[in-house]
């Protein structure tokens, strides 16, 4: 009886050890990051934009990543679809997303409903960098996809040191939108976008195709005559050295049309390689 009651005891401590351990695997996983959302005012229109930032004190050197999504979304659409989350639960990265008006960018002259109230969202942009970064003490990267990569483009066009770069990601500049200062852009396409072509003579709805815009960026920021290029699977990845120590990169994937390209088993997602440019550190996988 009595070694019964041994073998027992032996058993309930070695449940509670695990259950123990369970709930620090448990707490080890839950979200390590937090969600606010705070207001601005842009003239008379009051703007909204959510801030996701890791629990612990971010470090001085880890950049700061606002994202313009695409039309017709939402900011919680935005997050899942981009999959930067672990950059801030990882104390790696704090994440802005500017809320949209009549969900869509104004890039001047286009987009959808925003262009067509003139909504000031140059202005608010200009606007929120200065807020969320006073002093500008670290680093700050836009990344803007379809829609969004219009808008970041028009930035980069009339505020060139706004940002320390520019992530444009099935997109292309509105006409006269040109970037005339070196700064560092990375562009992301895919061969069979139906929006925009990857070279003249290809359907799409958008123009100038994308090895028209990435032949202009590099005439424009005087970017090196040979890239370097790297095959990350499927993905081509070309990078230039540019003036001023300025770097101008350019991904291609063979499929994925007009999407956001996720991870793929033997791919690199979109957010590995722009985490990869944001932070200047080599492709690795995003924690999951």
């Amino acid at each position: 009886m009595g070694r019964f009651l041994i073998l027992i005891t032996a058993f309930l401590v070695t449940i509670g050890g695990a259950t123990f351990a369970g709930v620090h695997i448990i707490s080890a996983l839950e979200r390590q990051s937090t969600t606010t959302t705070h207001s601005l005012k842009v003239g008379s229109v009051t703007r909204q934009y959510e801030v996701i930032a890791p629990t612990a004190t971010l470090a001085k050197s880890a950049p700061i990543v606002v994202v313009l999504g695409g039309a017709d979304s939402t900011t919680s659409n935005e997050i899942g679809r981009d999959d930067f989350l672990p950059a801030a639960n990882d104390d790696k990265a704090e994440l802005v997303y500017p809320v949209e008006i009549k969900k869509s960018w104004n890039a001047i002259g286009c987009c959808d409903g925003a262009a067509k109230a003139n909504v000031n969202d140059v202005g608010f942009i200009e606007a929120l960098v200065p807020k969320i970064d006073p002093g500008h003490t670290r680093s700050i990267y836009v990344v803007g996809y379809s829609n969004g990569g219009r808008l970041a483009y028009r930035l980069a066009c009339t505020d060139p040191a706004l940002f320390d770069g520019t992530v444009a990601l099935k997109a292309d500049p509105m006409p006269g939108c040109v970037v005339t200062e070196p700064q560092n852009v990375l562009v992301i396409s895919a061969l069979d976008d139906p929006w925009v072509p990857y070279k003249p003579g290809e359907k799409g709805k958008e123009t100038p195709p994308a090895t028209v815009q990435i032949a202009r960026l590099h005439k424009d920021m005087g970017c090196g005559r040979t890239p370097t290029v790297v095959k990350h699977g499927p993905v081509t990845y070309r990078s230039w050295s540019c003036a001023d120590e300025k770097r101008l990169a350019w991904a291609v994937w063979p499929t994925g049309g007009h999407n956001f390209p996720p991870p793929a088993a033997h791919s690199p997602g979109a957010d590995q390689l722009i985490w990869s440019f944001v932070s200047k550190t080599p492709l690795a996988p995003v924690p999951r």
